[in-house]
This record gives structure tokens, C-alpha cells and sequence, in this order.
């Protein structure tokens, strides 16, 4: 029998803003239980940090420079049919196998019902989270949740696999909840009460669901998964605003999948995943074959507890807000690497490259990319040249980009390699 399936999409989520995931002031027992009761990811990421490019990489499997929105969309009825030219989405895909399919919520791929969807009720984006517009009226998680327990009631009783989708679009701006949600991080030095009162109110939906499962008989053949489509740096680094950069505030996200009785409960793996590869493991999940043109894997082998060879560094893309700037990044578990544009389009940047040792400065504060040299602060003068560590990831990224068939990373990572070289020839000569 096929498993149904339960997607729990928060918006602009950190990973470190989850109990489960360490944080010691957050109140989110429901997702909690979840990774309890299942497997959490502990490096997983986005492959394009906003909403439009990371969410059409979800549904397609592949790198947003491949399906070709790289931008948030607006205005635009489907995006998929009108910008994704020839991709196929893994509702589709699942609908035609005899998975019925529902989406509830954000969706941020356009307008218009997609039709690739037997139950629609989706938006596009902003709105707010008020059905009303009324502060503590109806909360759109709410109604959405109450639309999606109703929607399970009638499949346990039409009987046959499912897949629904639920799109929360909290804790994303504007930080707003119902009041009984601030109660916890009001008054306790805890920065942005609304982001996390947001949190806590998707958390309550969460449990509410996973009721909802329990209630129905429906629990054990069903797997949930609950992720975000990206970040959010609280508005900290220059080039972004809440996301539009390579840092981990921005890239990384909760990642975990429940299935009683299949996937080992209260597992932490740390396996580098991203979003590209939700498809590739819900289609195996259907018993489906994977096209060969995606660039996501299966996750599958790796909830089954498998050792298996896996990626040991994960590969961004993204262009900055402010800036403008078009970047490429490689995160392995100690080091990331992010490459930009022609310094030459920004006013107040000398090098806009960048390069953080994630084991001394998981912040990405200090930007070790061109050192030593002299600052205001006396930060950065007695850190070492690290041209021959630049050269090794500017390899690792260029090898990823070559993979995936994007050509700026490729160019981005050639004039990295050409930059050391001229480094090396430089020392050599001193």
C-alpha cells in the first residue's frame, strides 16, 4: 500500500529557531514530538535563499538557474507553465500515478489554480496573516489547518493515497500571532516576540495535524515532513533584507520526516541535504521513477539508516537585494566560500568575495577571504593568507556547478582560481 503523504511548509524559518534543533528559549512541542518520533536533518539547506526560486526547486528537483525563476513573482497566474518551460512537478507526477492531491496555503508560484491539484485552495504571497486584515481575528494557519483536517476526514472515507500540502505563511513578515502565542517571549530579552510567537503558532498547528492523523487511524501510513523554503537574518547583513544571502542564518532549515514504523525514531543525521532533493524522495516514496534530469537524490536510503556515499559540501545560488550582486557559495562542515560578481558594480566593496572558517566563526563574522590586511578594528591582520583553502573550494564549487550545468558558477569559479593563481605567482616572486 502506498504511504499518503504530509507536507508542513513554514515560511522563512531558521533552523536554530526549533526546540529540537537547540534552541533553549522557543516553545515548539509539536514539531518537537515530530523529530522525536522521526528523523531530523541537521545540515539542510535551501538552494536559492527566497521564497519563488526555492519553492520551484522543491517541486521540480532542480537548481533554480535550470527551472528559471530566480526572482519572487508577482502577477504572474502560473509561473511554472509560464517561466519553468517543459518541468514537470511532482504533483503532476504523483496525480497521474492515482495520488489525490491537495494544496492548501502560500504557494508563491503564481496567481492562478495550477491544475495539477484535485483540492486547491492556495494564494500566491503577502496578504498578511489575518483573514481579515484584524489583528487576533482569523488566523490564516488556522483556517488553513481546519481546511486541511477537513480534507483528510474525507479521504480517510474515499480511501486511496493522498498528497497535501499545507503552506504556512508565518513566522515571514510581518511578525504577527494570536496574542496567547507572545505570552512566552514577552519581557524576557527575547528579540523579535512576534517572529517567534509565529513559530509557536504554526508548532500549535502542527500538533493539531498530527491529531487530526491520530484520530482518523491514519497515523501509521502516513509520512509528514516539515521544512521552510529559507531563512531569515532578522535584517542583520548589509546585502539582504530577512534573506537574499549565502549566510547559514539564511540557507539552512528545519528539515524532518516522521513515518512510524519505517524510519527510526529520534535520529539526527547530518547528511548535507537541500530542498532538491524533497522530489526525488517523495516520487520513491510513491514507488515512482526518478528522471534522470533532476539534480536532487532520494533521502530515502539515508532515513532507512543505509551508509551510503553522499555529498560532503552543498552548493547555493542567490543574488543579493541591495547589491545586486550575483553569487555562488560552497558550504562544507568547516569552511564556506562565497563568490560575487564584478567588484566593479559595487561602490563600497574592494572584494565581494567571501570566505568564513565555520569552525572558529560560525557567525561569518570575520571574512577571512582576503587576509592579512589592515582594518579600523585591528581584526584581520593576523590571520594567514588562505589562497591554497580558496583554491580547494573554489574547486569543490566549480566541480558542483559543472554538475548541475549552471554557467555562473562555472565563470564565478574560474575567476577564483585564476585570482589565487596570481596569488601564488605573487609570493613566489616576493
Amino acid at each position: 500500500m502506498k504511504p499518503n503523504i504530509i507536507l508542513l511548509i513554514s515560511d522563512q524559518q531558521r533552523r536554530d529557531s526549533l526546540g529540537c534543533n537547540g534552541n533553549s528559549f522557543v516553545s515548539t512541542p509539536h514539531v518537537d514530538r515530530l523529530a522525536a518520533e522521526g528523523v531530523r536533518f541537521v545540515n539542510s539547506f535551501t538552494p536559492w535563499p527566497v521564497c519563488t526560486p526555492a519553492r520551484a526547486t522543491m517541486w521540480t528537483g532542480v537548481y533554480p538557474h535550470e527551472h528559471g525563476l530566480t526572482f519572487n513573482i508577482y502577477g504572474f497566474d502560473d509561473a511554472i507553465k509560464e517561466v519553468c518551460s517543459g518541468k514537470t512537478t511532482v504533483f503532476e507526477m504523483l496525480r497521474e500515478s492515482g495520488y489525490n492531491t491537495a494544496y492548501f496555503g502560500k504557494w508563491h508560484l503564481g496567481d492562478q489554480d495550477p491544475g495539477m491539484f484535485d483540492v486547491w485552495d492556495g494564494f500566491n504571497s503577502q496578504g498578511g496573516h489575518w483573514v481579515d486584515g484584524i489583528r487576533d481575528g482569523l488566523y490564516k494557519p488556522d483556517v488553513q489547518t481546519d481546511q486541511l483536517i477537513e480534507y483528510l476526514k474525507q479521504r480517510k472515507s474515499a480511501g486511496g493515497p493522498f498528497i497535501a500540502v499545507n503552506g504556512y505563511y508565518p513566522p515571514h513578515t510581518p511578525y504577527t500571532a494570536p496574542k496567547r502565542f507572545y505570552e512566552h517571549y514577552r519581557g524576557c530579552g527575547v528579540p523579535f516576540a512576534g517572529y517567534y510567537a509565529g513559530v509557536s503558532a504554526i508548532d500549535d498547528n502542527v500538533g493539531r495535524v498530527m491529531q487530526a492523523l491520530e484520530d482518523l487511524g491514519l497515523t501509521e501510513n502516513t509520512i509528514v515532513v516539515y521544512f521552510s523554503d529559507h531563512g531569515d537574518t532578522f535584517r542583520y547583513r548589509v546585502q539582504g533584507t530577512h534573506k537574499f544571502v549565502c549566510h547559514d542564518e539564511a540557507i539552512k532549515v528545519p528539515l524532518i520526516v516522521r513515518w512510524p514504523g519505517q524510519i527510526e525514531a529520534g535520529t539526527a543525521l547530518d547528511h548535507v541535504v537541500g530542498l532538491e532533493d524533497l522530489m526525488p524522495t517523495i516520487l520513491e516514496w510513491a514507488d515512482l521513477a526518478l528522471p534522470k534530469t533532476l539534480h536532487g537524490r532520494s533521502l530515502v536510503p539515508l532515513l532507512q539508516g543505509k551508509n551510503i556515499a553522499w555529498r560532503q559540501s552543498y552548493y547555493v545560488e542567490n543574488i543579493t537585494h541591495h547589491t545586486n550582486l550575483e553569487q555562488r557559495c560552497i558550504r562544507t562542515d568547516k569552511w564556506k566560500l562565497i563568490l560575487s560578481s564584478s567588484p566593479r558594480m559595487v561602490k563600497h566593496y574592494a572584494n565581494p568575495n567571501s570566505l568564513y572558517d565555520l569552525e572558529n566563526d560560525p557567525e561569518e563574522v570575520l571574512n577571512v577571504y582576503d587576509t592579512p590586511r589592515s582594518d579600523s578594528h585591528n581584526q584581520y591582520g593576523h590571520f594567514p593568507p588562505y589562497t591554497e583553502k580558496i583554491a580547494e573550494l573554489a574547486g569543490l564549487l566549480k566541480q558542483r556547478a559543472e554538475e548541475i550545468g549552471d554557467r555562473s558558477g562555472v565563470v564565478l569559479a574560474d575567476a577564483c582560481l585564476l585570482e589565487m593563481k596570481k596569488r601564488k605567482r605573487t609570493v613566489s616572486a616576493d
